[in-house]
């Protein structure tokens, strides 16, 4: 298929780092509060939205992210984008509601799933890591990196580096002269792949029917600031479902379950 042409968005370089950059600042954000000492939860609770943001914001400085400069969103788009977000929400909950296997917690040795394929919900997100005169500072940090930064720095990635560079990469030539939005079947595969594999094993039942859905939501808007949308919402609503539903779902035995796993 030939891709169509479009005017280069810049010349110099080979213009990655604007998206690899956040990607790989929030990569060593996570490994450097792996290795903090016990009680700083709370500076890796900032750390790992605050390292991709800066330099997000410095490549934007810069002049970097034509995709996003040039392109907002209609009251009208916007209301659809927060819809189907609402809609991805339940593609990413509901097998773990509705089938216990996919939860270690629940006894089954004879499950055809190993257990790395298995949701470990035995170390939750814990709003109360800094006292409980802390949570909602604590909730409002996690929301702030879970539903802002994170789709952020991800679509940029993905959506707006990944499809795009995927295109181009046999033939070296520029990502940055690719449409957004523009399907080829490599491109489509290459986003499926990298963004599920960016996700912990157990994600990956959710992880392939969230990217595809939205891949296909994406060639139909052909707008970077919508999928950040459609993204934040879907993390928005796991969060506040795990705030507010803790009496919403039972697990297999008639426990109440919480969902403070997913997030």
């Amino acid at each position: 298929m030939t891709t169509p042409s479009i005017p280069p968005e810049a010349s110099k370089g080979h213009g990655w780092w604007p998206y690899l950059g956040p990607y790989l600042a929030f990569m060593g954000a996570v490994e450097i509060a792996s290795r903090l000492p016990n009680g700083s939860e709370g500076l890796a609770l900032f750390l790992k939205p605050l390292a991709p943001l800066l330099v997000i914001l410095y490549h934007w400085q810069k002049g970097a992210y034509p995709e996003l400069r040039n392109r907002g969103l209609t009251l009208l788009g916007a209301s659809q984008d927060i819809l189907v977000g609402l809609a991805l929400t339940g593609v990413w909950l509901v097998p773990y509601v509705f089938f216990d296997g996919l939860r270690l917690e629940v006894p089954d040795p004879g499950s055809w799933i190993p257990d790395f394929l298995r949701a470990d919900t035995t170390d939750p997100f814990d709003p109360g890591m800094l006292g409980s005169g802390n949570v909602m500072w604590v909730l409002a940090a996690r929301m702030f990196g879970y539903a802002l930064v994170t789709p952020l720095f991800e679509e940029l990635f993905i959506r707006s580096f990944v499809m795009r560079y995927s295109e181009v990469y046999w033939e070296r030539g520029d990502f940055r002269n690719v449409p957004l939005a523009h399907y080829t079947l490599r491109s489509f595969l290459a986003t499926t792949i990298i963004f599920s594999i960016g996700h912990v094993p157990w994600e990956w039942w959710v992880a392939v029917p969230w990217v595809v859905l939205s891949n296909l939501w994406f060639y139909r808007r052909r707008n970077l600031w919508a999928l950040i949308l459609v993204h934040g919402v879907t993390n928005a609503s796991l969060l506040l479902l795990a705030i507010f539903g803790g009496e919403l779902f039972r697990d297999g035995l008639g426990r109440p379950l919480s969902l403070w796993f997913f997030v």
